[in-house]
C-alpha cells in the first residue's frame, strides 16, 4: 500500500449501532402491474380517495433491534439469505434509506457523529452495489484516473490500483457496453471495485461486490480490502454470496441475519462454536459461511439428535440477545460511545465537514477533460451529425441560391432565416440524450455516493465542453447558407447573424438541458420537449405575425427565445436596405401608358414609390424595430443565465427516479398473494434496489426424486455431442486474434461437465461456438453429434443456452415467458396441452410456483437476481433440448444455498439423461464435487485439461495437476480455487504445452476418434431419417409464430402505459398547441397563410414520434437478437411483421386522437363548397393524417433497423425529414425550386401530404383581404367611364384575385390578390402515400435481411 496516496484521515473511524430498526409501507395497489387502464383510472381513484377515508398503508418491519460495533481497522462480514435484510443493513449504515424509514429509537455513532450528521455529508462513506455503471467510451485507465484526480494529486494512484486489481492488461481498453466493444464482465466488475477503492472512504460498505468474479479474483479483492482496512484503519462491512473459507478468515467479525432479526454478532472464529452449542451440526466439507447461512433455511440446517435448538427467527434472536457473547459486546459498544460521545461531535474536526477533497476549479478541470475524452473516443455520432448538417446547409444554399435583392426575395429571406433558425434550435434537443446517458454516472460520482465532484460543477463543465463543438457546428452550417443564398453581404452583418445563431443554439441547449434535469425519468422529457419546440416555432413571429396571435396565448412570444433571435436576425438582414419592387399592380402590356399609375403590392410599400424600404417592411409586417436588435441579445443572455441557474439547482436536488425496487407485482389482484411469503419479505424487495433479493425460505421444498420422470426424457435415443481440433479467431484493428486454440472434448448424456478458467480465458466464446451462436470470425475444426456434422437446420432449437445475462421481456409474467418458449420451441408433435403441462412441471422443479404469476420487470424492479437466474434456466428447460443444455454462469450472483439448489437441479437433469455443459466462476468444494468432468481453459483460449474429476477431492484431476508441477492440494482447500491459482502461478503457456504433450490428451483424441467411427450404417441412416423428418429451423408454423408474437407485442404496449401514454401525449400536445394557436383564423390572406403553416407544422409530429418508435424498435431488436433469434424461437420475418402490425394498430388510435384535436379547434371543418362537402373533406383529412402516422412508424422502422445505435437511426431519419420538409412546397414554392432539385420535390412524401391536406381543408374557400392586404390602385384620369372591374380585368385574368369595388369609376380601386385556393388532388395523393408506406414495409424487411441477418461464419 506504500504507493497508494489515499485520503489522510485525522480520526480513525468506527461505528456503533444499537436498536437499529427500519420499516416501510406496503399497499396492495402497488403490487399490481400498471396498464393503460390503471393509468386512465388513476385520477378518478385519487379523487375518490380524497372524498372517502383512505385505508392506512400497512407498516412492515424490515430490520429489528440490530446492534453491533465495527472498530477502526475491522472488517465485518454480513451473512444471510436473500431477503434477510443484509443489503438494507448496509444501506442504513451508508445513509441511504431510500424506500424505507429508520426508527427514531435507532442509535448509530460514527466516531462522534450522529446518523443525521453523517447523512448530510458524502464522500467519507461509500456504498457499492453489484451494478457496474461507467462511461462506455472511456478506457479503464481513464475511468480510474478520474477517480484518482478527484482524490489525490498523485498521477500514479490509478495505475497502482489497476495493478492491484490485475487490470494492467486492459488499462488502455474501453469499458464498453452493448454497442461498444470493451472489457469483459469480470474486468468491468474489477474496474468498479478499483474505482470505489480509490475513493478512500473512511466507511466502506460493499454489497455482494464480488459477483461475476472468479474465485481467485474474488479472494484477491478481499485480501486487498483486508490490507487497506488494516493500513488506513477504516471501518468496512461486506456482504458476500458463496464466500470461501479463505475469504471468511480475512474478516474480523461476522453478523448473521434471519428475516430481519440478528441471530449472531461477534468474531468470525466464535460463530461456529456458538451455533454448535445450540444443537446444530456443521456438515463435513461445508464452509463456515455456507454453514452459517444454512441455519436460516429450515430445509437445510442439520440438528444434532436429542437437542432442541431454536426454529423460528424470533427464537434465534431471543437466544442471541440472552447469550453471554451478546452481553460482552454490548459492553464494548458502551465503552466506544463513552470515548466518542455524539454531543461533542459538533466541535470535532472530522471528515464529515468536508465533502470534496479538491477545489471547485480542479473538479471542473476533471469533468471538462473527461468530456473531451468521451468525445475523442466516441466521435462518430458527433462528427456524423456535423457532416449531416453541413450537407443540409449546402442543399439549402443551392435551393435559395443567390436570392434576388428585390421585393421578390423578401419572403424568401424571411423563410430562409426562419428555417435556419428552426433547424438550429431543434438540433440542441439531442443534448438531453447525452445528458441522460451520463446521469447515472454523474449521480454516482457526485453528492449521492462518491463525492468526486459537485453535480452543479458537472452541469457547468458539460456545457463548457460542448462550446467548441457548437461553434464548429454553427460555422459549418451557417457559412454555406449565408454566402450561397446572398444574405446581406457585409462582414458586420454576417458576424451579427452568426452571433445570434450561436446564442440561440446555446440558449435552447440550456433550455432543453434544464427540462431534462427537472425530470426524474427520461420518458417525462418527450411531451415537454414537443410542446416547447412547437410553441417556439409558432410564436416566433414568422408563422403567425404578432397581430394574428391568439390573444390568450400571445404572452408565449415574450418568453420565447427563438422570437427574440428571429427579430434581431430579420432586422440585421433587412433594416436599412432598399428593395426595388417587382410586384407592380396592375402590370402588363396594356398598363404601360403614361396615364397608368402602378402600385407596389408589398407590405410596407408607400404610394408612388417603386421600391420598399426594409425598415418599413419589418415594422408593418412584423412590428420589428431596429432598437430591439441588441436588446434581444441581452434578453437571450439573461435567459441563458436563468436556464443555467435552474439547471444547477435542479441537478443538485432532483435525482433520477430509482423505481420501486425489486417488489413483485402481479397482473391480477387475485394472484398477488404469495404462498409462504410474508409482507416483510415483500418490502425487503421494495426497498433494496437492484441488488436485493427475494426471500424464498417460505417456498415448499421439492425433493430430488419429485418430477424425476418428467426430466430428461424426450422420446429419442441419447446423442453424444463432441468437438475436435476446434479453433476460433476474429479480426481486430491489430489483425487476427486467436480466441480458442485446439479445443477437444465431448458432452454425453447423463454427465455434468463444468467449464472453468480465469477471467478472459474464452469460456463464453467456447459456448457460443459450440452452440452455433457466433456471428463473426473464422471457425475451424469439427463439431459433431454422434459423428455427424451439426450443420442441419434444427440444431439451433435442439440445444438450450442459458446465457450469463438474464434477458427477458419485462412486461410478461414468469408463466407467460415459459409458455411462450414452450409453445414456440417444443417439438410440433406435442400438443398445446402437453406443452403447457410441461411448463407447470418445470415451475415445480425449479421451485418457482410461488411467483409464477409475478411480472418479470426490468432489472432492478420485479424479479430479483436469483429469480431471474432461475427463469433464464427455466426458459431453456421448457424447450426440451434433446442434445445439450449450455449454461453460462448459472450461479453467478446467487447465495450459496440457491447456487447449491440450482447445481443439484443440474445434477438431477444430468442423471435423467440430459447432456449439460456449464461455466462456473466461484464454485465451492461441494458444488465442484457435483460435476463429472472438467474442461479447463487458460488465458488466450488455450486448453489446459479435459477429463474426469472423480470424487470430492478431485483425485484424477488432482493427480494430473500435481504431476505437472502444481502445489499440493491442502486439506480443506477449495479444489476450484486451487485449480485456478495453480494454473495461474506457473504460467499459461507451460500448462498448455503440458496438456499437449500429456497422455491424457492422447486418450481424449482416441475417444473422439472412436465417437466419429462408432456409428453403424444402420444407426446413421436412422439418425438421418429422424433429423430429416423434423429438420425445420423453427418448431412452430409461421402462423403460430405470428399469432404468439403479435399477441405478446400488443400486451407489451398495453402493459407499458408510460410508452403508450407518451405516444398519445405527444399527439395531444402537438395537436392542441397547433390548433389552439390557429383557432378562429380569419379568411384573409394572412389567415389562410397561417392555416397553411398549421398544416405544415403537422409535419413536426414526425421528429417526435420517430424517436419513440426507433428507441422502442432498437430495444426490441436487441432482445430478439440476444435471445429469441439465437434459440430459434421465431423467424426474423415474424419479428419484422409483428412490429409493423402492432405499430400500425397503435398509430391508428394516435392518428384518430390527433385528427380530432387538430381538425375541429382550427375551424377548418366548417370549410366546404358544393363540389367538396364537409363529410368528404373530413374523411379525406382523417385518412391523410392516418397515413402520415403510418408513414412515420414504417419509415422510422425501415431506416433504424439497419443501424446498431438508435441515435444513428434518429439522425438519419431526421436528415431525411429536413430534406422532405424543405422540398414539400411550403418553405419554397415549387416554381422557385431549382431544376436540379425538382426530383426531390416530386420524391418527397410530404409534398403529396401537404397538397392533399390543403385541398381537403382550404380549397374552394373564398378569401377576403384585410385592410393591410388590399392593394389601392388609382384609376386613370383619361377615361371617366372606366370602372375598376373593367380596368383591372386583364390583370386579374393574368394574375388572379378580384376587385372589391368593381363598379367604382373614380378614385382608388380595391384589389385583393387572391380569391380562392384552387382544387387539389387529394384522393390521388392518398394512393401515393399508401404506396410510400408499402415501400417502407418492404424496405424494413430488406434492410434487416441485408444488415442484420447473420451470414455463415467462415469454417
Amino acid at each position: 500500500m506504500g504507493k497508494l496516496q489515499l485520503c489522510n484521515l485525522l480520526i480513525h473511524p468506527g461505528i456503533s449501532f444499537q436498536n437499529l430498526s427500519c420499516h416501510g409501507f406496503v399497499s396492495s395497489s402497488a403490487q399490481l402491474q400498471s396498464t393503460v387502464t390503471t393509468y386512465a383510472l388513476a385520477l378518478p381513484k385519487y379523487v375518490l380517495g380524497l372524498l372517502r377515508r383512505r385505508q392506512p398503508r400497512q407498516k412492515v418491519q424490515i430490520l429489528q433491534g440490530i446492534e453491533g460495533l465495527i472498530c477502526p481497522g475491522e472488517m465485518l462480514l454480513v451473512l444471510g439469505r436473500p431477503g434477510s435484510g443484509c443489503s438494507t443493513f448496509l444501506k442504513i449504515l451508508a445513509g441511504d434509506n431510500h424506500g424505507f424509514q429508520v426508527s427514531d429509537q435507532s442509535h448509530v455513532n460514527y466516531t462522534g457523529s450522529s446518523y443525521a450528521q453523517m447523512r448530510t455529508s458524502k464522500g467519507a462513506r461509500i456504498y457499492l452495489a453489484e451494478t457496474d455503471t461507467h462511461f462506455p467510451e472511456l478506457t479503464v485507465g481513464e475511468t480510474l484516473e478520474v477517480a484518482s484526480s478527484a482524490r489525490s494529486s498523485s498521477s500514479n494512484t490509478a495505475k497502482d490500483v489497476a495493478s492491484l486489481f490485475n487490470l494492467d492488461g486492459v488499462y488502455e481498453t474501453k469499458i464498453g457496453d452493448a454497442m461498444i466493444r470493451g472489457v469483459s464482465g469480470g474486468e468491468k466488475r474489477r474496474t468498479s471495485l478499483a474505482e470505489a477503492f480509490i475513493s478512500g472512504a473512511r466507511y466502506q460498505f460493499w454489497d455482494n461486490s464480488t459477483r461475476g468474479l472468479d474465485s481467485s479474483t474474488a479472494l484477491r479483492f478481499i485480501r486487498i480490502l483486508r490490507q487497506s482496512t488494516s493500513a488506513l484503519k477504516s471501518a468496512v462491512a461486506v456482504t458476500l454470496y458463496q464466500a470461501s473459507e479463505a475469504m471468511y478468515d480475512s474478516f474480523d467479525k461476522v453478523i448473521l441475519l434471519y428475516q430481519g432479526r440478528q441471530i449472531f454478532f461477534g468474531p468470525v472464529e466464535e460463530a461456529v462454536a456458538y451455533f454448535t452449542s445450540l444443537g446444530f451440526i456443521k456438515p463435513d466439507g461445508a464452509t463456515t459461511p455456507d454453514f452459517l447461512t444454512s441455519l436460516t433455511n429450515p430445509s437445510e440446517r442439520q440438528i444434532r439428535p436429542g437437542s432442541t435448538p431454536p426454529r423460528s427467527p424470533d427464537e434465534f434472536a431471543k437466544l442471541w440477545k440472552q447469550s453471554q457473547q451478546a452481553s460482552a459486546f454490548r459492553s464494548d459498544i458502551d465503552e466506544f460511545d463513552k470515548q466518542h460521545p455524539i454531543d461533542a461531535a459538533k466541535n470535532n474536526d472530522n471528515a464529515f465537514q468536508a465533502l470534496y477533497t479538491v477545489s471547485a476549479f480542479r473538479q471542473m478541470h476533471i469533468c471538462i477533460n473527461r468530456a473531451f475524452l468521451r468525445l475523442h473516443h466516441h466521435y462518430v455520432p458527433q462528427v456524423s451529425a456535423v457532416l449531416a448538417n453541413a450537407l443540409l446547409a449546402i442543399v439549402i444554399g443551392t435551393v435559395y441560391y443567390n436570392i434576388e435583392e428585390t421585393t421578390a426575395g423578401l419572403n424568401k429571406r424571411a423563410v430562409l432565416v426562419f428555417f435556419s433558425l428552426l433547424h438550429t434550435s431543434m438540433t440542441s434537443a439531442f443534448d438531453v440524450i447525452i445528458m441522460w446517458a451520463a446521469r447515472p454516472i454523474v449521480e454516482k460520482h457526485s453528492m449521492s455516493r462518491y463525492a468526486f465532484y459537485h453535480p452543479s460543477i458537472e452541469v457547468l463543465s458539460s456545457f463548457i465542453s460542448s462550446l467548441p463543438l457548437r461553434v464548429v457546428e454553427s460555422l459549418i452550417f451557417h457559412i454555406p447558407i449565408y454566402f450561397m443564398t446572398n444574405l446581406r453581404r457585409s462582414a458586420d452583418a454576417f458576424f451579427v447573424y452568426w452571433l445570434f445563431m450561436l446564442f440561440i443554439t446555446l440558449t435552447m441547449s440550456l433550455l432543453f438541458r434544464m427540462v431534462g434535469t427537472l425530470s426524474t425519468r427520461y420518458e417525462q422529457v418527450h411531451v415537454p420537449f414537443t410542446t416547447i419546440i412547437l410553441l417556439s416555432v409558432i410564436y416566433t413571429g414568422f408563422v403567425v405575425p404578432p397581430g394574428y396571435m391568439v390573444s390568450w396565448l400571445r404572452w408565449i412570444r415574450w418568453i420565447n427565445p427563438v422570437a427574440y433571435a428571429y427579430e434581431s436576425l430579420m432586422i440585421n438582414e433587412l433594416d436599412g436596405r432598399i428593395f426595388p419592387c417587382t410586384n407592380i399592380v396592375p402590370a402588363g402590356p396594356i398598363y404601360n401608358s403614361e396615364t397608368t399609375t402602378g402600385v407596389c403590392a408589398v407590405v410596407g410599400a408607400e404610394p408612388g414609390l417603386d421600391y420598399v424600404d426594409g425598415r418599413s417592411y419589418l415594422f408593418f409586417k412584423y412590428g420589428y424595430m431596429r432598437s430591439h436588435m441588441w436588446r434581444n441579445l441581452g434578453v437571450l443572455i439573461a435567459m441563458m443565465a436563468g436556464f443555467l441557474a435552474v439547471q444547477l439547482v435542479s441537478a443538485t436536488y432532483i435525482k433520477e427516479d430509482r423505481g420501486r425496487g425489486e417488489i413483485l407485482s402481479y397482473r391480477k389482484r387475485k394472484t398477488h398473494i404469495i404462498q409462504g411469503q410474508n409482507p416483510e419479505q415483500q418490502l425487503e424487495e421494495a426497498t433494496n434496489g437492484p441488488i436485493f433479493s427475494h426471500d424464498i425460505t417460505g417456498m415448499p421444498h421439492v425433493s430430488e426424486n419429485k418430477h424425476k420422470s418428467d426430466i430428461g426424457a424426450h422420446g429419442q435415443p441419447p446423442s453424444v455431442f463432441h468437438w475436435t481440433g476446434l479453433n476460433y479467431e476474429i479480426g481486430t484493428k491489430q489483425g487476427r486474434r486467436q480466441i480458442l486454440t485446439d479445443m477437444n472434448g465431448w458432452v454425453q448424456p447423463g454427465t455434468l461437465t463444468v467449464l472453468m478458467g480465469m477471467t478472459g480465458a474464452g469460456k463464453t466464446s467456447l459456448l457460443d461456438v459450440l452452440a452455433d451462436r457466433v456471428q463473426s470470425g473464422s471457425i475451424s475444426g469439427d463439431i459433431c453429434v454422434d459423428g455427424e456434422s451439426r450443420s442441419y437446420a434444427s440444431f439451433g432449437r435442439r440445444v438450450g443456452y442459458a446465457q450469463q445475462e438474464d434477458i427477458h421481456e419485462p412486461t410478461a409474467t414468469v408463466r407467460e415467458a415459459l409458455e411462450f418458449s414452450a409453445l414456440l420451441r417444443q417439438s410440433p408433435t406435442s400438443s398445446k396441452a402437453e406443452k403447457l403441462a410441461y411448463v407447470d412441471t418445470v415451475l415445480n422443479m425449479l421451485d418457482m410456483t410461488s411467483y409464477a404469476d409475478a411480472v418479470v420487470g426490468k432489472p432492478g424492479e420485479g424479479l430479483n437476481i436469483e429469480q431471474r437466474r432461475r427463469l433464464t434456466i427455466a426458459v431453456e428447460m421448457v424447450a426440451k433440448p434433446d442434445l445439450v443444455l449450455f449454461l453460462d454462469e448459472p450461479t453467478s450472483g446467487l447465495d450459496s444455498q440457491t447456487a447449491w439448489s440450482i447445481c443439484m437441479l443440474l445434477r438431477r437433469l444430468a442423471s435423467n439423461g440430459q447432456s449439460i455443459l456449464c461455466t462456473l466462476h466461484q464454485p465451492s468444494g461441494q458444488l465442484f464435487a457435483l460435476f463429472d468432468r472438467l474442461l479447463l481453459l487458460g488465458k488466450g483460449g488455450q486448453q489446459l485439461y479435459f477429463g474426469g474429476i472423480a470424487g470430492s477431492s478431485g483425485s484424477a484431476l488432482q493427480d494430473y495437476l500435481e504431476s505437472k508441477g502444481a502445489p499440493e492440494l491442502g486439506k480443506g482447500q477449495n479444489p476450484a480455487e486451487w485449480i485456478i491459482e495453480s494454473t495461474r502461478d506457473k504460467g499459461n503457456d507451460d500448462w498448455a504445452k503440458a496438456w499437449d504433450e500429456s497422455l491424457e490428451k492422447r486418450q481424449v483424441l482416441q475417444h473422439l476418434a472412436t465417437l466419429n467411427d462408432t456409428g453403424t450404417p444402420e444407426k446413421r441412416e436412422a439418425q438421418a431419417a429422424r433429423i430429416t423428418s423434423n429438420d425445420h429451423e423453427y418448431a412452430a408454423s409461421t402462423f403460430q409464430q405470428l399469432n404468439l408474437v403479435v399477441r405478446r407485442n400488443f400486451g407489451k404496449y398495453w402493459r407499458d402505459p408510460v410508452d403508450l401514454y407518451t405516444k398519445f401525449g405527444l399527439c395531444i400536445s402537438l395537436s392542441l398547441a397547433n390548433s389552439l394557436s390557429f383557432t378562429k383564423s380569419p379568411h384573409d390572406i394572412q389567415g389562410f397563410t397561417d392555416l397553411a403553416f398549421s398544416i405544415f407544422l403537422l409535419l413536426m409530429l414526425y421528429t417526435m414520434l420517430n424517436t419513440q418508435v426507433i428507441t422502442r424498435l432498437v430495444a426490441e431488436r436487441d432482445l430478439f437478437e440476444a435471445r429469441e433469434r439465437r434459440n430459434k424461437s421465431y423467424s426474423w420475418k415474424i419479428f419484422i411483421a409483428s412490429n409493423v402490425l402492432v405499430e400500425l394498430a397503435w398509430q391508428t388510435l394516435a392518428s384518430a386522437l390527433f385528427f380530432v384535436l387538430w381538425y375541429y379547434p382550427t375551424g377548418v371543418w366548417k370549410n366546404s363548397d358544393s363540389d367538396f362537402g364537409v363529410s368528404e373533406r373530413s374523411a379525406m383529412t382523417f385518412v391523410l393524417i392516418w397515413l402520415f402516422c403510418l408513414f412515420i412508424c414504417t419509415s422510422s422502422q425501415a431506416v433504424a433497423i439497419a443501424f446498431p445505435l438508435d441515435q444513428t437511426g434518429a439522425q438519419i431519419t431526421n436528415l431525411l425529414y429536413w430534406f422532405s420538409t424543405l422540398f414539400c412546397g411550403v418553405l419554397i414554392f415549387p416554381v422557385s425550386i431549382p431544376r436540379f432539385w425538382n426530383f426531390v420535390y416530386r420524391a418527397s412524401p410530404f409534398t403529396y401530404l401537404v397538397q392533399a391536406l390543403l385541398s381537403a381543408t382550404l380549397s374552394g374557400v373564398e378569401i377576403t383581404c384585410s385592410d393591410l392586404e388590399q392593394v389601392y390602385v388609382d384609376l386613370p384620369l383619361s377615361d371617366d367611364n372606366e370602372t375598376c372591374g373593367n380596368y383591372l380585368a386583364p390583370y386579374i385574368e393574368m394574375a388572379g384575385g378580384y376587385v372589391l369595388n368593381p363598379d367604382r369609376r373614380q378614385g382608388q380601386c380595391l384589389y385583393c390578390p387572391l380569391d380562392t385556393l384552387g382544387e387539389g388532388v387529394g384522393w390521388r395523393n392518398v394512393g401515393i402515400l399508401t404506396a410510400y408506406i408499402l415501400v417502407n414495409i418492404l424496405a424494413f424487411f430488406g434492410f434487416y435481411w441485408m444488415f442484420r441477418v447473420p451470414k455463415r461464419v467462415k469454417g
